[in-house]
Protein backbone atom coordinates (compact mmCIF):
# COMPACT_ATOMS: atom_id res chain seq x y z
CA UNK A 1 0.00 0.00 0.00
CA UNK A 2 1.40 3.38 -0.92
CA UNK A 3 1.55 6.35 1.45
CA UNK A 4 -1.19 7.98 -0.63
CA UNK A 5 -3.52 5.03 -0.02
CA UNK A 6 -2.70 5.06 3.68
CA UNK A 7 -3.75 8.71 3.90
CA UNK A 8 -7.07 7.91 2.30
CA UNK A 9 -7.75 4.80 4.33
CA UNK A 10 -9.81 6.89 6.73
CA UNK A 11 -12.09 4.20 8.08
CA UNK A 12 -10.71 3.11 11.46
CA UNK A 13 -11.19 -0.48 12.57
CA UNK A 14 -14.65 -1.13 13.94
CA UNK A 15 -13.65 -3.69 16.59
CA UNK A 16 -15.40 -1.74 19.33
CA UNK A 17 -18.45 -0.80 17.35
CA UNK A 18 -21.26 -3.21 16.62
CA UNK A 19 -23.39 -3.23 13.52
CA UNK A 20 -26.42 -2.52 15.69
CA UNK A 21 -24.85 0.75 16.84
CA UNK A 22 -24.31 1.90 13.26
CA UNK A 23 -27.85 0.93 12.33
CA UNK A 24 -29.08 2.79 15.41
CA UNK A 25 -27.57 6.02 14.08
CA UNK A 26 -29.17 5.45 10.69
CA UNK A 27 -32.58 4.83 12.27
CA UNK A 28 -32.21 7.90 14.49
CA UNK A 29 -31.38 10.02 11.45
CA UNK A 30 -34.40 8.71 9.57
CA UNK A 31 -36.67 9.37 12.54
CA UNK A 32 -35.35 12.93 12.90
CA UNK A 33 -35.83 13.65 9.18
CA UNK A 34 -39.28 12.07 9.27
CA UNK A 35 -40.28 14.31 12.16
CA UNK A 36 -39.08 17.35 10.22
CA UNK A 37 -41.33 16.40 7.31
CA UNK A 38 -44.27 15.83 9.63
CA UNK A 39 -43.73 19.22 11.25
CA UNK A 40 -43.75 20.94 7.85
CA UNK A 41 -47.04 19.26 6.97
CA UNK A 42 -48.76 19.73 10.35
CA UNK A 43 -47.75 23.38 10.45
CA UNK A 44 -49.97 23.95 7.42
CA UNK A 45 -52.95 23.23 9.67
CA UNK A 46 -51.99 25.21 12.77
CA UNK A 47 -50.58 28.45 11.37
CA UNK A 48 -52.83 31.42 12.22
CA UNK A 49 -55.82 31.55 9.90
CA UNK A 50 -55.41 35.09 8.57
CA UNK A 51 -53.77 35.01 5.14
CA UNK A 52 -52.95 31.37 5.77
CA UNK A 53 -51.91 30.66 2.17
CA UNK A 54 -49.23 33.34 2.12
CA UNK A 55 -48.04 32.37 5.63
CA UNK A 56 -47.41 28.77 4.62
CA UNK A 57 -45.62 29.95 1.51
CA UNK A 58 -43.42 32.17 3.67
CA UNK A 59 -42.57 29.26 5.96
CA UNK A 60 -41.61 27.15 2.93
CA UNK A 61 -39.25 29.94 1.91
CA UNK A 62 -37.69 29.95 5.37
CA UNK A 63 -37.18 26.18 5.16
CA UNK A 64 -35.52 26.67 1.79
CA UNK A 65 -33.27 29.41 3.16
CA UNK A 66 -32.30 27.14 6.04
CA UNK A 67 -31.35 24.33 3.64
CA UNK A 68 -29.35 26.64 1.36
CA UNK A 69 -27.32 28.06 4.24
CA UNK A 70 -26.82 24.80 6.15
CA UNK A 71 -26.25 22.14 3.47
CA UNK A 72 -22.66 23.24 2.65
CA UNK A 73 -21.92 22.34 6.27
CA UNK A 74 -21.98 18.71 5.12
CA UNK A 75 -18.79 19.36 3.15
CA UNK A 76 -17.14 20.82 6.26
CA UNK A 77 -18.22 17.79 8.29
CA UNK A 78 -16.70 15.43 5.72
CA UNK A 79 -13.41 17.35 5.92
CA UNK A 80 -13.46 17.10 9.74
CA UNK A 81 -14.03 13.34 9.55
CA UNK A 82 -11.14 12.91 7.15
CA UNK A 83 -8.73 14.96 9.28
CA UNK A 84 -9.84 13.28 12.53
CA UNK A 85 -9.47 9.83 10.99
CA UNK A 86 -5.95 10.74 9.84
CA UNK A 87 -4.93 11.36 13.45
CA UNK A 88 -6.78 8.32 14.81
CA UNK A 89 -5.14 6.00 12.27
CA UNK A 90 -1.75 7.04 13.71
CA UNK A 91 -2.92 7.08 17.35
CA UNK A 92 -2.31 10.79 17.50
CA UNK A 93 -5.19 11.15 19.95
CA UNK A 94 -3.62 13.99 21.93
CA UNK A 95 -3.09 15.99 18.73
CA UNK A 96 -6.66 15.24 17.65
CA UNK A 97 -8.04 16.49 20.98
CA UNK A 98 -6.05 19.71 20.65
CA UNK A 99 -7.34 20.17 17.11
CA UNK A 100 -10.92 19.44 18.26
CA UNK A 101 -10.75 22.13 20.93
CA UNK A 102 -9.26 24.61 18.49
CA UNK A 103 -11.93 23.76 15.92
CA UNK A 104 -14.73 24.27 18.45
CA UNK A 105 -13.41 27.70 19.40
CA UNK A 106 -13.03 28.69 15.74
CA UNK A 107 -16.56 27.48 15.06
CA UNK A 108 -17.98 29.73 17.78
CA UNK A 109 -16.01 32.72 16.47
CA UNK A 110 -17.10 32.03 12.90
CA UNK A 111 -20.73 31.76 14.00
CA UNK A 112 -20.50 35.09 15.83
CA UNK A 113 -19.14 36.78 12.70
CA UNK A 114 -21.79 35.03 10.61
CA UNK A 115 -24.53 36.33 12.94
CA UNK A 116 -23.39 39.93 12.42
CA UNK A 117 -23.32 39.47 8.64
CA UNK A 118 -26.72 37.75 8.70
CA UNK A 119 -28.21 40.59 10.74
CA UNK A 120 -27.08 43.13 8.16
CA UNK A 121 -28.20 41.02 5.20
CA UNK A 122 -31.58 39.94 6.63
CA UNK A 123 -33.58 43.00 5.41
CA UNK A 124 -32.14 42.62 1.91
CA UNK A 125 -32.88 38.90 1.78
CA UNK A 126 -36.37 39.44 3.16
CA UNK A 127 -37.06 42.00 0.45
CA UNK A 128 -35.69 39.70 -2.26
CA UNK A 129 -38.00 36.91 -1.07
CA UNK A 130 -41.06 39.11 -1.50
CA UNK A 131 -41.13 41.32 1.57
CA UNK A 132 -40.66 38.66 4.25
CA UNK A 133 -39.97 39.55 7.89
CA UNK A 134 -36.33 40.47 8.38
CA UNK A 135 -36.52 38.95 11.86
CA UNK A 136 -37.72 35.61 10.47
CA UNK A 137 -34.92 35.67 7.89
CA UNK A 138 -32.28 36.49 10.51
CA UNK A 139 -33.44 33.79 12.93
CA UNK A 140 -33.58 31.22 10.11
CA UNK A 141 -30.06 31.95 8.88
CA UNK A 142 -28.73 31.90 12.45
CA UNK A 143 -30.38 28.50 13.02
CA UNK A 144 -28.74 27.22 9.82
CA UNK A 145 -25.37 28.47 11.06
CA UNK A 146 -25.93 26.58 14.30
CA UNK A 147 -26.60 23.42 12.28
CA UNK A 148 -23.19 23.78 10.62
CA UNK A 149 -21.64 23.98 14.10
CA UNK A 150 -23.58 20.86 15.08
CA UNK A 151 -22.28 19.08 11.98
CA UNK A 152 -18.69 19.77 13.08
CA UNK A 153 -19.27 18.24 16.53
CA UNK A 154 -21.12 15.28 15.00
CA UNK A 155 -18.15 14.71 12.70
CA UNK A 156 -15.92 14.17 15.74
CA UNK A 157 -18.45 11.72 17.20
CA UNK A 158 -18.59 9.84 13.92
CA UNK A 159 -14.80 9.70 13.58
CA UNK A 160 -14.39 8.35 17.11
CA UNK A 161 -17.18 5.78 16.64
CA UNK A 162 -19.33 7.31 19.37
CA UNK A 163 -22.50 6.05 17.79
CA UNK A 164 -24.79 6.05 20.81
CA UNK A 165 -24.43 9.77 21.65
CA UNK A 166 -24.60 10.53 17.93
CA UNK A 167 -27.93 8.70 17.65
CA UNK A 168 -29.21 10.45 20.77
CA UNK A 169 -28.23 13.79 19.25
CA UNK A 170 -30.26 13.10 16.11
CA UNK A 171 -33.29 12.12 18.17
CA UNK A 172 -32.88 15.17 20.42
CA UNK A 173 -32.87 17.44 17.39
CA UNK A 174 -35.97 15.81 15.90
CA UNK A 175 -37.92 15.88 19.15
CA UNK A 176 -36.91 19.40 20.16
CA UNK A 177 -37.65 20.80 16.73
CA UNK A 178 -41.06 19.12 16.59
CA UNK A 179 -42.10 20.56 19.94
CA UNK A 180 -40.61 24.02 19.53
CA UNK A 181 -41.67 24.64 15.92
CA UNK A 182 -45.28 23.57 16.41
CA UNK A 183 -45.60 25.54 19.64
CA UNK A 184 -43.96 28.61 18.14
CA UNK A 185 -45.98 28.41 14.93
CA UNK A 186 -49.27 28.16 16.80
CA UNK A 187 -48.41 31.09 19.05
CA UNK A 188 -46.55 33.47 16.73
CA UNK A 189 -46.96 32.31 13.16
CA UNK A 190 -43.99 31.96 10.82
CA UNK A 191 -41.61 33.94 13.02
CA UNK A 192 -42.50 31.78 16.02
CA UNK A 193 -41.91 28.63 13.99
CA UNK A 194 -38.41 29.65 12.95
CA UNK A 195 -37.61 30.76 16.50
CA UNK A 196 -38.54 27.20 17.43
CA UNK A 197 -36.00 25.89 14.91
CA UNK A 198 -33.29 28.10 16.40
CA UNK A 199 -34.03 27.00 19.98
CA UNK A 200 -33.97 23.35 18.92
CA UNK A 201 -30.63 23.78 17.15
CA UNK A 202 -29.08 25.52 20.17
CA UNK A 203 -30.14 22.64 22.44
CA UNK A 204 -28.83 20.09 19.93
CA UNK A 205 -25.53 21.95 19.61
CA UNK A 206 -25.03 22.03 23.38
CA UNK A 207 -25.56 18.26 23.59
CA UNK A 208 -23.29 17.56 20.60
CA UNK A 209 -20.50 19.74 22.08
CA UNK A 210 -20.62 17.96 25.43
CA UNK A 211 -20.60 14.55 23.74
CA UNK A 212 -17.71 15.50 21.43
CA UNK A 213 -15.68 16.74 24.41
CA UNK A 214 -15.65 13.14 25.67
CA UNK A 215 -15.31 11.50 22.26
CA UNK A 216 -11.55 11.22 21.68
CA UNK A 217 -10.27 7.98 23.29
CA UNK A 218 -7.03 7.79 25.32
CA UNK A 219 -5.90 11.39 24.94
CA UNK A 220 -2.50 10.43 26.39
CA UNK A 221 -1.55 8.68 23.14
CA UNK A 222 0.55 10.95 20.95
CA UNK A 223 1.97 10.74 17.44
CA UNK A 224 3.18 14.14 16.22
CA UNK A 225 2.95 14.72 12.52
CA UNK A 226 1.71 17.04 9.81
CA UNK A 227 -1.64 16.16 8.21
CA UNK A 228 -1.82 16.49 4.40
CA UNK A 229 -2.88 20.02 3.50
CA UNK A 230 -4.85 18.79 0.50
CA UNK A 231 -7.48 17.22 2.73
CA UNK A 232 -8.85 20.68 3.55
CA UNK A 233 -8.33 22.94 0.56
CA UNK A 234 -9.52 23.00 -3.01
CA UNK A 235 -11.68 19.91 -2.64
CA UNK A 236 -13.47 21.44 0.35
CA UNK A 237 -14.06 24.74 -1.44
CA UNK A 238 -15.45 22.95 -4.49
CA UNK A 239 -17.71 20.80 -2.31
CA UNK A 240 -19.07 23.80 -0.40
CA UNK A 241 -19.90 25.61 -3.64
CA UNK A 242 -21.45 22.48 -5.16
CA UNK A 243 -23.62 21.68 -2.13
CA UNK A 244 -24.69 25.32 -1.89
CA UNK A 245 -25.79 25.37 -5.54
CA UNK A 246 -27.63 22.05 -5.17
CA UNK A 247 -29.52 23.43 -2.17
CA UNK A 248 -30.38 26.57 -4.13
CA UNK A 249 -31.60 24.48 -7.06
CA UNK A 250 -33.81 22.55 -4.67
CA UNK A 251 -35.65 25.64 -3.44
CA UNK A 252 -35.23 28.30 -6.10
CA UNK A 253 -38.78 27.67 -7.37
CA UNK A 254 -40.22 28.19 -3.88
CA UNK A 255 -38.23 31.40 -3.47
CA UNK A 256 -39.42 32.86 -6.78
CA UNK A 257 -43.07 31.87 -6.42
CA UNK A 258 -43.06 33.46 -2.96
CA UNK A 259 -41.61 36.64 -4.43
CA UNK A 260 -43.67 36.84 -7.63
CA UNK A 261 -46.98 35.36 -6.41
CA UNK A 262 -46.94 35.65 -2.63
CA UNK A 263 -50.70 35.39 -2.08
CA UNK A 264 -50.83 31.96 -3.78
CA UNK A 265 -47.43 30.67 -2.66
CA UNK A 266 -48.86 28.37 -0.01
CA UNK A 267 -50.53 26.18 -2.62
CA UNK A 268 -47.25 25.81 -4.50
CA UNK A 269 -45.45 25.11 -1.20
CA UNK A 270 -47.82 22.17 -0.63
CA UNK A 271 -46.73 20.38 -3.82
CA UNK A 272 -43.12 21.39 -3.20
CA UNK A 273 -43.00 19.68 0.21
CA UNK A 274 -44.23 16.42 -1.36
CA UNK A 275 -42.02 16.57 -4.45
CA UNK A 276 -38.81 17.53 -2.67
CA UNK A 277 -38.78 14.39 -0.51
CA UNK A 278 -37.07 12.76 -3.51
CA UNK A 279 -34.10 15.09 -3.09
CA UNK A 280 -33.79 14.21 0.60
CA UNK A 281 -33.61 10.53 -0.40
CA UNK A 282 -30.79 11.38 -2.83
CA UNK A 283 -28.96 13.37 -0.12
CA UNK A 284 -29.03 10.39 2.24
CA UNK A 285 -27.94 7.95 -0.49
CA UNK A 286 -25.16 10.27 -1.68
CA UNK A 287 -23.20 9.67 1.52
CA UNK A 288 -22.79 6.05 0.43
CA UNK A 289 -21.36 6.94 -2.98
CA UNK A 290 -18.02 8.10 -1.54
CA UNK A 291 -16.41 5.10 0.15
CA UNK A 292 -12.68 5.14 0.80
CA UNK A 293 -11.34 1.61 0.51
CA UNK A 294 -7.74 0.74 1.08
CA UNK A 295 -6.45 0.66 -2.49
CA UNK A 296 -6.97 2.98 -5.41
CA UNK A 297 -8.32 0.15 -7.58
CA UNK A 298 -10.76 -1.00 -4.90
CA UNK A 299 -11.76 2.60 -4.33
CA UNK A 300 -12.74 3.04 -7.98
CA UNK A 301 -14.58 -0.31 -8.20
CA UNK A 302 -16.51 0.20 -4.97
CA UNK A 303 -17.39 3.80 -5.79
CA UNK A 304 -18.78 2.78 -9.18
CA UNK A 305 -20.75 -0.07 -7.62
CA UNK A 306 -22.26 2.12 -4.92
CA UNK A 307 -23.07 4.77 -7.53
CA UNK A 308 -25.03 2.21 -9.55
CA UNK A 309 -26.81 0.94 -6.45
CA UNK A 310 -27.75 4.45 -5.27
CA UNK A 311 -28.91 5.55 -8.71
CA UNK A 312 -31.12 2.46 -9.06
CA UNK A 313 -32.66 3.11 -5.64
CA UNK A 314 -33.34 6.75 -6.47
CA UNK A 315 -34.77 5.80 -9.86
CA UNK A 316 -37.16 3.31 -8.27
CA UNK A 317 -38.43 5.83 -5.73
CA UNK A 318 -38.77 8.47 -8.41
CA UNK A 319 -40.91 6.19 -10.60
CA UNK A 320 -43.17 5.33 -7.67
CA UNK A 321 -43.60 9.00 -6.72
CA UNK A 322 -44.21 10.04 -10.32
CA UNK A 323 -46.84 7.32 -10.79
CA UNK A 324 -48.67 8.37 -7.63
CA UNK A 325 -48.58 12.04 -8.64
CA UNK A 326 -49.76 11.28 -12.19
CA UNK A 327 -52.67 9.04 -11.20
CA UNK A 328 -54.28 11.08 -8.43
CA UNK A 329 -52.34 14.22 -7.48
CA UNK A 330 -55.22 15.95 -5.69
CA UNK A 331 -56.06 12.85 -3.67
CA UNK A 332 -52.40 12.41 -2.77
CA UNK A 333 -52.13 15.98 -1.47
CA UNK A 334 -55.51 15.73 0.23
CA UNK A 335 -54.16 13.08 2.57
CA UNK A 336 -52.05 15.65 4.41
CA UNK A 337 -53.35 19.10 3.42
CA UNK A 338 -56.68 20.80 3.79
CA UNK A 339 -58.63 21.79 0.69
CA UNK A 340 -57.43 25.39 0.66
CA UNK A 341 -53.90 24.27 -0.26
CA UNK A 342 -54.75 21.84 -3.07
CA UNK A 343 -55.02 24.38 -5.91
CA UNK A 344 -51.61 23.58 -7.44
CA UNK A 345 -52.08 19.79 -7.43
CA UNK A 346 -52.16 19.71 -11.26
CA UNK A 347 -48.48 20.73 -11.28
CA UNK A 348 -47.36 18.03 -8.86
CA UNK A 349 -46.35 15.46 -11.48
CA UNK A 350 -44.21 18.04 -13.33
CA UNK A 351 -42.46 19.12 -10.14
CA UNK A 352 -41.85 15.51 -9.10
CA UNK A 353 -40.10 14.98 -12.43
CA UNK A 354 -37.93 18.05 -11.85
CA UNK A 355 -36.95 16.94 -8.35
CA UNK A 356 -36.16 13.41 -9.57
CA UNK A 357 -33.69 14.93 -12.03
CA UNK A 358 -32.22 17.08 -9.27
CA UNK A 359 -31.77 13.94 -7.19
CA UNK A 360 -29.79 12.42 -10.04
CA UNK A 361 -27.68 15.59 -10.25
CA UNK A 362 -27.03 15.37 -6.51
CA UNK A 363 -25.78 11.79 -6.76
CA UNK A 364 -23.68 12.57 -9.83
CA UNK A 365 -22.15 15.66 -8.24
CA UNK A 366 -21.20 13.78 -5.08
CA UNK A 367 -19.69 11.00 -7.19
CA UNK A 368 -17.66 13.46 -9.28
CA UNK A 369 -16.43 15.40 -6.26
CA UNK A 370 -15.28 12.12 -4.74
CA UNK A 371 -13.23 11.54 -7.90
CA UNK A 372 -11.69 15.00 -7.58
CA UNK A 373 -13.58 16.48 -10.58
CA UNK A 374 -14.00 20.03 -9.25
CA UNK A 375 -15.41 21.43 -12.50
CA UNK A 376 -18.82 20.08 -11.47
CA UNK A 377 -19.05 22.96 -8.97
CA UNK A 378 -18.66 25.50 -11.79
CA UNK A 379 -21.29 23.66 -13.84
CA UNK A 380 -23.76 23.85 -10.95
CA UNK A 381 -23.15 27.60 -10.56
CA UNK A 382 -23.97 28.07 -14.26
CA UNK A 383 -26.99 25.79 -13.89
CA UNK A 384 -28.30 27.75 -10.90
CA UNK A 385 -28.06 31.05 -12.77
CA UNK A 386 -29.84 29.60 -15.81
CA UNK A 387 -32.54 28.03 -13.63
CA UNK A 388 -33.26 31.31 -11.83
CA UNK A 389 -33.57 33.14 -15.14
CA UNK A 390 -35.81 30.45 -16.62
CA UNK A 391 -38.17 30.17 -13.64
CA UNK A 392 -38.48 33.95 -13.38
CA UNK A 393 -40.11 33.99 -16.83
CA UNK A 394 -43.04 32.01 -15.39
CA UNK A 395 -43.98 35.03 -13.20
CA UNK A 396 -44.95 32.83 -10.24
CA UNK A 397 -47.56 30.69 -12.01
CA UNK A 398 -47.68 27.14 -10.69
CA UNK A 399 -47.54 25.11 -13.89
CA UNK A 400 -45.16 27.50 -15.63
CA UNK A 401 -42.75 27.44 -12.68
CA UNK A 402 -42.80 23.65 -12.45
CA UNK A 403 -42.29 23.26 -16.21
CA UNK A 404 -39.37 25.71 -16.35
CA UNK A 405 -37.84 23.93 -13.36
CA UNK A 406 -38.20 20.57 -15.11
CA UNK A 407 -36.52 21.86 -18.26
CA UNK A 408 -33.63 23.44 -16.36
CA UNK A 409 -33.07 20.37 -14.18
CA UNK A 410 -32.96 18.17 -17.28
CA UNK A 411 -30.16 20.29 -18.74
CA UNK A 412 -28.22 20.28 -15.47
CA UNK A 413 -28.57 16.50 -15.03
CA UNK A 414 -27.46 15.90 -18.63
CA UNK A 415 -24.36 18.03 -18.12
CA UNK A 416 -23.57 16.29 -14.84
CA UNK A 417 -23.98 12.91 -16.48
CA UNK A 418 -21.49 13.83 -19.19
CA UNK A 419 -19.04 14.67 -16.41
CA UNK A 420 -18.83 10.97 -15.50
CA UNK A 421 -16.51 10.59 -18.49
CA UNK A 422 -14.12 13.23 -17.12
CA UNK A 423 -10.74 11.92 -16.01
CA UNK A 424 -10.39 11.53 -12.26
CA UNK A 425 -7.83 13.90 -10.78
CA UNK A 426 -7.01 11.34 -8.11
CA UNK A 427 -7.17 8.52 -10.58
CA UNK A 428 -4.14 9.91 -12.42
CA UNK A 429 -1.93 9.41 -9.38
CA UNK A 430 0.12 6.24 -9.10
CA UNK A 431 -1.27 3.56 -6.84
Amino acid sequence: MTEHDKLHDVAPRTSGASLSSVLGVAVAGLVANGLNLIVTVVLARILPGRDHNAAYGAFAQMVGLYVVVSLPGSAIAIAVVRRSSWWLARRGNAELEDWRRTSSVRTVRALAIFAVVALGAAPLIGSALGGRSWLAVFVTTLAAGCWVAIAVERAFLQSCRRYRPLAVNFLLEGGARTTAVLAGGAAWGVTGAVVGILLAELATWAHAWRAAARAVPDVTASAPGTPPSGEIGGDLAASIVAFGMLALLQYVDVFLVGRLNASESGRYAAIAVVAKTLVYVAIVLSYYSCPRPRSATARAVTRDATWRSCSRSTSCRARCSWASAAIAPRSLLGIVYRSGLLGASGSLVTLVGAMALLGVSFLLSTYLLARGVRIVAAWLVVGAVVTIAAIATAHGTWQGTAMRDLEAQAVIAAGSWSGRCSPSRRGTRPS
